[in-house]
């Protein structure tokens, strides 16, 4: 007789860069208990699709659909994406194929490259559906996943939620399954939610007997509020706080007829409109088996490796007052090092992997030194990272053992580098103790991850800028001093969790709490004024990014870079490889020669779109990841052919404004220019090679110039900026030379750079031609 099948679900967004913890786990207990698994992430499932040419090309016609259904200020920014929608389909399968490839470990550009090509996929993806923010460690839409109501209607809407439009698409595998009897649904954070009973409610139209079952930390905080019968009800048939390890195969027997045992944590209707509760129960955590990740594509994952998640401990030993944490897990254990490093190894035998990234909520001193221990002892060749807190025992010896085991990155929790705001935090940690960890770890070529809180109740704004300082040096010194450059830091401001300490006592805190809005009955954080120091709204001001603002450029420039993820930087710390930049590298620009008879054309890989909002034509240039918006009189190149400069030239009013233009898109790679009269006498012409913002005007006169069509920026001097101003309309070297009044060889210097950084640009020039009749050689 065939054993029943039970079907657990990882459901989007979760991170996509390695597989989550949850599903191996309890399918590996379930497996020990004889049912049949079959296991579906499908947060990579869904988003790996989503980001193919299969996946986008589906998502264009909608993309272009809503155009003309958006309000005016939104129109500008999502023809942008529909600009570079075509280059992105074209080229994301070899983007996503080189990502997760340990070959891009070695090539910094080309995982530059990949990596801005998925991030204008995130924005394509992102621009199909209303009020979508699509990225790879979370997202937004026109629903709010703080509303029961609103979550249910999403569930249903698979034209406004991506998850219900890809699952129309790519239905959930094996549902026609006779021997399919329950499915599990992991659910850790507020991200997964509306994905979760989308995914709930697909099952239940096909399946309506089949058992939906909900688990995870979130569901934990979710369900402890409800007194009766909740709406998501509807698609879900009871769910498990707390732990699943014990409570699963309770349920899934008793389902089954196979025992009728409690089912510890379990939440079901009573059938009076109201709950049946039972106690949650302590897992052992040393009788775990090993994590099974079979059924999971851990070659799709959007990082190589794969990196294996495993947990030495479970809960925190700690009790912070900003964390919810305890409230969600039961109380701290940990599992022997023995049994930690025999599933390390059978891991890594299983699948071929050598990368592990403990996923506990702190690795204690004894975790630390016991699994180092027994990698060392046992002469493994394995590679590993965690989260821990500093401590005086994070010392030098702790700390060569870690880097002989394997560590290669340590995130730490500093918080705040004041003791003040450690004691109000109740963190448990002393400033005193901080610096020699640090030292400790960079000394023996650990890389460190710092976690800062920015407006903890009571914080100053010096407490807090103390902190950020202190954060930048440390990686300042981690660079310069000990020759460790993939050490990282993340500032957030504090969110006050109702389940926190402080959420549940906040007159201990000097806090009151701001009701949420009406409806919001998902609401885990709150709004809330305190008695001293920072706000809400001087924490975010001051984790905002500095006096540069918010990102600037075209819209797909604002997506969240692949690189920020941990598993890069420690993957990049383990191959001890050189780190990418942030944006591809941008050709050297051209000086391009211009005859009475040139020809031009785009440039290899340039496409473009007349804009139907009055900006005139689009053009994206993959090359230098740039958007470009030109007058409607350069319409003509885009059917991709030569083109007689003279016959373009009879419809631009301007010669002067369109040979500024010329040399900008020359300084972009945007276009293909030839010369056509070798012989004819040329002359060199200055122009601002694109439109720059002024952010950050300082009193020497210097600024920072943002480019809105790169996002890149640039700090200029006052004399680079007036060379910069001058060169507005063209100028010639001569007239620089007599307007800025400036020594040769610092105006020299000066043109290089700025050209260098596509300030500015150059065109040798007929001035015939163009009508320049002050031009200079």
């Amino acid at each position: 007789m065939r054993q029943p099948r039970i079907l657990l679900v990882n459901p989007p967004i979760w991170n996509v860069y390695a597989p989550h913890l949850a599903v191996p786990l309890l399918a590996a207990v379930m497996r020990r208990h004889g049912w049949q698994v079959t296991s579906l992430d499908l947060s990579i499932e869904q988003t790996d699709w989503l980001l193919s040419s299969e996946g986008l090309g589906e998502l264009l016609p909608k993309a272009e659909r809503r155009l003309d259904g958006l309000a005016a200020h939104e129109r500008g920014a999502h023809e942008e994406i529909l600009t570079v929608f075509g280059d992105t389909v074209r080229r994301v399968d070899a983007a996503r194929a080189a990502l997760k490839s340990r070959a891009v470990l070695a090539d910094p550009a080309a995982f530059t490259d990949a990596a801005t090509v998925v991030r204008n996929g995130l924005a394509c993806v992102s621009a199909s559906f209303p009020g979508l923010r699509f990225d790879l460690r979370g997202n937004f839409s026109c629903f709010s996943h703080r509303r029961s109501d609103d979550i249910l209607l999403a569930a249903g809407s698979p034209d406004r939620n991506v998850y219900a439009w890809a699952l129309e698409r790519r239905p959930i595998p094996g549902l026609d399954d006779p021997d399919l009897a329950v499915a599990g649904i992991s659910v850790s954070a507020d991200t997964q939610l509306i994905a979760a009973l989308t995914t709930a409610r697909h099952i239940k139209l096909r399946r309506p007997d089949v058992h939906v079952v909900m688990g995870g930390n979130l569901t934990t905080r979710m369900v402890s509020r409800w007194q009766e019968e909740h709406p998501f009800f509807a698609y879900v048939d009871s769910f498990v706080s707390y732990e699943g390890e014990d409570a699963l195969p309770a349920l899934c027997d008793r389902i089954t007829g196979g025992d009728d045992r409690p089912v510890p944590g379990l939440l079901e209707r009573d059938g009076r409109g109201g709950l049946s509760r039972t106690p949650a129960a302590m897992v052992d955590v040393s009788d775990l088996p090993t994590p099974d990740f079979d059924g999971l594509p851990l070659d799709r994952y959007f990082a190589p490796g794969p990196v294996l998640p495993l947990q030495a401990s479970r809960s925190c030993a700690w009790d912070c007052a900003f964390c919810s944490i305890p409230f969600a897990s039961n109380k701290f254990r940990i599992r022997r090092p023995e049994q930690v490093v025999h599933d390390m190894a059978a891991l890594a035998a299983k699948h071929g992997s050598d990368s592990f990234m403990f996923v506990d909520e702190i690795m204690t001193l004894t975790s630390l030194r016991g699994v180092s221990r027994e990698l060392n002892d046992g002469g493994h060749e394995l590679y590993w990272y965690g989260e821990t807190r500093f401590s005086k025992g994070l010392d030098d010896e702790l700390a060569a053992a870690l880097r002989r085991s394997g560590c290669r990155r340590l995130d730490l929790g500093l918080e705040s580098y004041n003791q003040r705001v450690l004691d109000l935090m109740r963190k448990g940690t002393k400033v005193d103790d901080i610096e020699p960890s640090l030292q400790a770890l960079l000394g023996n070529k650990v890389p460190v991850h710092l976690f800062c809180m920015t407006g903890f109740p009571g914080e100053t704004e010096e407490e807090a800028l103390r902190t950020q300082e202190f954060a930048a040096q440390a990686l300042r010194r981690s660079v310069e001093e000990f020759g460790v450059p993939y050490s990282t830091a993340a500032n957030g401001p504090f969110i006050l969790d109702v389940l926190s300490p402080v959420g549940e006592r906040p007159d201990l805190f000097g806090v009151e709490l701001i009701p949420p809005d009406e409806g919001e009955d998902l609401a885990f954080d709150l709004d809330y004024t305190v008695s001293t120091g920072l706000s809400r709204q001087d924490a975010a001001r001051l984790t905002s990014g500095g006096p540069g603002g918010p990102a600037v450029g075209a819209a797909f420039h604002r997506g969240t870079w692949i690189g920020d993820a941990e598993e890069w930087s420690f993957l990049w710390a383990l191959a001890e490889a050189e780190l990418p930049a942030r944006r591809v590298a941008v050709p050297a620009a051209p000086c391009p020669e211009v005859g009475r008879a040139a020809t031009v054309r785009l440039a290899d890989g340039v496409r473009g779109r007349v804009s139907v909002t009055g900006r005139g034509v689009l053009l994206h240039v993959p090359s230098c990841d740039a958007l470009l918006d030109v007058p409607e009189e350069w319409r003509p190149l885009l059917d991709g052919r030569d083109h007689a400069l003279a016959d373009l030239w009879r419809d631009i009013p301007s010669p002067r404004a369109a040979a500024a233009t010329l040399a900008r898109l020359a300084s972009h790679g945007a276009l293909s220019v030839e010369q056509g009269s070798p012989d004819e006498e040329l002359a060199c012409v200055w122009y601002a090679a694109q439109p720059h913002l002024v952010r950050d005007s300082r009193t020497d006169g210097s600024c920072l110039l943002v480019s809105p069509e790169t996002g890149r920026g640039v700090r200029v001097s006052a004399a680079g900026r007036l060379l910069w101003l001058l060169a507005a309309d063209g100028a010639t070297d001569a007239e620089l030379a007599e307007r800025s009044r400036l020594p040769e060889r610092q105006r020299r210097l000066l043109l290089e750079n700025l050209a260098e950084h596509r300030v500015i640009a150059s065109a040798a020039l007929a001035p015939g031609l163009l009508e320049l009749p002050r031009v200079a050689a």
